[in-house]
């Protein structure tokens, strides 16, 4: 919810990524890490549930966490392509403020720094907790989602 709101309120209505020095990075570098966290998240459910048989190992989860950013990350990309193109909008940063087309590898460098930080974000908090899981320190389960139990009436 904080990315979304940095990202649309903050970044497109009140024009942080124009007025703001690298307002988008500093968001995707937090997305790639917050996202990490969820993808530690949702295997701590399997992990908690009796019916998975074993337990999966810290390398997995950290795997998987990482991959689970960044394939959100470039959901994100798409999500940001799609809308410029049907809203006439310019997340991609695809031309200057002053509405001039870039050409080339400039076109590209928007989209392609944000995947990279989304990368960089992802691997931090990946290697971070697969340290936190290797060496048992609890400070990871506070950002952990727990299944509730439902209670039949």
């Amino acid at each position: 919810m904080i990315f979304l709101y940095g990202a649309i309120y903050l970044g497109t209505i009140q024009q942080f990524y124009s007025s703001v020095p690298h307002w988008d990075k500093i968001l995707h570098i937090f997305s790639g890490a917050m996202l990490g966290a969820i993808g530690f998240s949702f295997i701590s459910i399997l992990n908690a549930n009796g019916k998975v048989v074993k337990e999966m190992k810290p390398g997995f989860l950290a795997v998987f966490a990482f991959c689970f950013a960044v394939t959100l990350g470039a959901f994100w990309e798409v999500y940001e392509y799609t809308f410029d193109g049907l809203l006439g909008l310019n997340m991609q940063r695809f031309e200057t403020s002053g509405g001039t087309p870039l050409v080339g590898r400039a076109v590209l460098q928007d989209t392609m720094g944000d995947i990279i930080v989304d990368i960089l974000g992802a691997l931090v908090l990946s290697i971070i907790g697969y340290l936190a899981l290797k060496k048992g320190k609890p400070w990871m389960k506070q950002f952990e989602f727990h299944r509730k139990e439902w209670k039949k009436k």
